[in-house]
């Protein structure tokens, strides 16, 4: 069989099932059924319990008193089939209303020894009075013949009764003025008192569980979004939970109203009709969250907007009004059910992480509402299981959520170890330049041992992954060594920084200033770079950057700026697109060709600046990032190089947006460029360490005690 047909074949199996066991139990367990208003179960024990069903005596817009046999004998019989609404069926031609009240009446003939015996009923529509024998026995809510003079209430109830001979004669008034439907709504059952007790004690347990179960899966999804803001999906699955909890708990047994019998008919009835809808909102944004790619916009607007109205009419209207919507309700959960379906199938298809765990239980929960539907609709008769459905689903869920899980932390440790490696292979490297650097091999052979005895131990520790994180950016006296005067200002808003600076020298064969070809010249290149986020994933993708530069310069020993920022580009979306991660940087990438005394810039949205002679000169970036959404910048990519032929004593300044960016002074503002731009242009007459410490100290006296905004990087170089 083909994988895309298994789902299919999955759903009829289970459907099948459904159905099939239901019409197996009904052959084999042989109860009869009354007739003509009569019931005998004279051959029959009572070790098993009997649904009362079948064609009852039915007296329509009568409440007839069982003592009084002259109106009886007065009265025409008429017979319904319970259970069944009065307002299906016919009497002399004309159609019932589901307004309106009536008499049921029923003759059971019992064997000549019978246990003491109790009636298992649920709600009717909507209140009912029961004698036996002619005796009152127990009633739901108030009968009455007109709207005022009755009372509306669905409480489930057990009802003993002694003094019985051997026929009993079951009577029951029923009353409706608020529900679309009327009459006996739902089956009666008979048996040994004992039994009958044992049942619903089970139910109830069932019910309590399930609840239980629902709740419990309702509490760890909301921690879980509780740890990390970021996972929607588990918040909306959290108040998936809650409701179904509440659902439980209002339907069948209806244990809530054990628990709080003052709750009026009208309020659970709008509760339980609610519960449903608020249920099917919450799945659908969870599945929305999961699958955002796969899950239209517009088809979540459509479910979501309809079970808001639906609620809405709910609330607004009264009950027959609402109830006759519920029609359009069950519509609406068969076609979010379906879409469900093509959606996990779709997600099972991309190979998404839990798709295929999440089809298999949504297919069991499906085939459990689309019975409970059916069931409702008395197409087929069989017990409600859309919870145990969702608790198979909550349970897979979990799994896939799970699996997730596992898998993320699978990848940080592959991330560990790569990191690892990064930082042996930059240890190589200072150790290599310690051999150029003489005077600096003290302090380059005790951050080596330093980041050694660091690698040891767990990465984990976020002062760590700063340690680590530096290592990989290089000392930055290493960096400022190789020119006359500089400084780079990094100032991480967390420990990490998604700000990061690069640094490399390459040789290769050129032009030099003589005219000469064929001359190895010397080019120094240093970028400054602003990557998504900060702390720890904007560390992460520092990470990314520098091995990118890597790969690009050292490796392949490009010097043009402006095809640096191409294929960094490039390979950036390679890398985090597959995943659909729309994350990038900003950067601007300076080279310095001493030999022939120029300087070229390109850069993406962050740009440079220069002083030359107490003037600041501006050169633009390209009004895009490197990376993230490929569809929004399509097309849009180009970068540029600018060549400037520097002079001694001219100053270049590479910067984030940090520093501009952070908010403070008296009106709580940001610093802006024009500031930015102004303090450079007073400090520029001062040796470059000191314009170091007169950034800070700007920048201290700016915030004025605030938390920092941004990660912050200045990079100056004076030739």
């Amino acid at each position: 069989m083909k994988t895309k047909y298994f789902p299919i074949f999955l759903f009829v199996s289970i459907l099948y099932f459904i159905t099939g066991c239901q019409k197996l139990d009904k052959n084999q367990i042989k109860t009869p059924i009354a007739e003509k208003g009569i019931l005998n179960l004279s051959e029959y024990d009572f070790s098993q319990t009997f649904s009362l069903e079948g064609e009852w005596e039915f007296y329509a817009n009568e409440l007839l008193n069982p003592q009084d046999s002259t109106t009886w004998k007065n009265l025409k019989k008429h017979y319904q089939k319970v259970p069944s609404t009065w307002n299906e069926h016919q009497i002399d031609g004309k159609k019932l209303s589901s307004f309106g009240y009536g008499t049921y009446k029923l003759v059971i003939i019992l064997p000549h020894r019978v246990p003491t015996l109790a009636l298992k009923l649920l709600s009717f529509g909507t209140a009912y009075e029961i004698y036996i024998n002619g005796r009152f026995v127990g009633k739901n809510g108030k009968v009455g013949n007109n709207k005022e003079s009755y009372e509306p209430y669905m409480l489930p109830q057990i009802i003993p009764f002694t003094n019985y001979t051997e026929k009993i004669e079951i009577l029951i008034h029923i009353a409706n003025f608020d529900h679309k439907d009327g009459g006996f709504w739902n089956e009666v059952r008979l048996g040994d008192a004992n039994i009958i007790q044992i049942q619903r004690d089970k139910l109830v347990a069932i019910d309590l569980i399930l609840t239980g179960c629902f709740m419990i899966m309702a509490v760890y999804h909301l921690g879980m979004f509780l740890l990390r803001r970021k996972d929607l999906a588990a918040f909306y699955f959290s108040w998936v939970n809650f409701f179904f909890a509440l659902r439980t708990l209002l339907t069948d047994e209806k244990y809530l109203l054990h628990l709080f019998p003052t709750l009026s008919w009208d309020f659970t009835y709008r509760l339980e009709s609610i519960s449903i809808y608020a249920a099917l909102i919450f799945y659908v944004m969870f599945f929305r969250a999961m699958y955002k790619d796969d899950f239209a916009r517009w088809s979540k607007n459509i479910l979501v907007g309809i079970s808001l109205l639906l609620i809405t009419v709910i609330i607004t209207t009264n009950p027959y009004i609402f109830s006759e919507a519920l029609s359009l309700g069950y519509f609406l959960l068969i076609l979010a059910g379906i879409y469900g379906l093509y959606v996990l199938r779709k997600a099972m298809l991309n190979q998404k992480l839990g798709a295929g765990a999440l089809l298999f239980g949504f297919l069991v929960l499906f085939s459990a509402i689309l019975n409970d539907i059916l069931n409702d609709f008395k197409v087929i008769h069989t017990i409600a299981l859309s919870s145990y459905g969702l608790l198979a689903f909550a349970f897979l869920q979990s799994f896939a959520l799970s699996v997730r899980y596992a898998k993320a932390f699978t990848e940080v440790e592959e991330l560990s170890t790569t990191l690892e490696r990064k930082v042996e292979n930059r240890t190589a490297d200072l150790n290599e330049k310690t051999k150029i650097i003489e005077r600096k091999n003290e302090a380059l052979e005790t951050q080596k041992n330093l980041i050694q005895k660091k690698n040891e131990s767990t990465s984990a520790s976020i002062n760590y992954a700063s340690r680590i994180q530096q290592a990989i950016l290089g000392s930055p006296e290493a960096i400022t060594s190789n020119f006359k005067e500089s400084f780079i200002f990094l100032q991480p808003r967390d420990v990490v920084s998604g700000d990061f600076y690069w640094f490399t020298e390459v040789k290769r064969t050129g032009t030099n200033a003589q005219g000469e070809d064929n001359k190895t010249l010397f080019f120094k290149v240093i970028a400054a770079g602003d990557c998504t986020g900060h702390g720890i994933p904007g560390a992460f993708m520092t990470v990314l950057a520098n091995t990118l530069l890597d790969e690009i310069i050292n490796e392949n020993r490009i010097t043009q700026p402006a095809k640096i920022l191409s294929l960094l580009d490039r390979k950036l979306l390679m890398k985090l697109q597959k995943q659909g991660v729309n994350d990038g940087m900003d950067i601007g990438v300076l080279i310095f060709d001493d030999e022939n005394k120029k300087v070229t810039f390109s850069g993406a949205n962050n740009g440079m600046y220069y002083i030359r002679n107490g003037e600041l000169h501006q050169v633009d970036a390209a009004k895009c990032p490197i990376g993230g959404d490929m569809k929004m910048y399509k097309d849009k990519k180009k970068f540029e190089n600018k060549v400037i032929d520097y002079e001694e004593g001219d100053i270049f300044y590479l910067f984030s947006d940090g520093y501009q960016d952070q908010f403070g002074g008296k009106d709580n503002l940001k610093y802006y460029k024009k500031n930015f731009r102004n303090f450079l242009l007073s400090i520029s007459h001062l040796p470059l360490k000191q314009q170091r410490e007169e950034l800070l100290n700007e920048h201290l006296r700016w915030r004025s005690g605030q938390l920092q905004t941004d990660d912050i990087l200045v990079i100056g170089i004076k030739v």
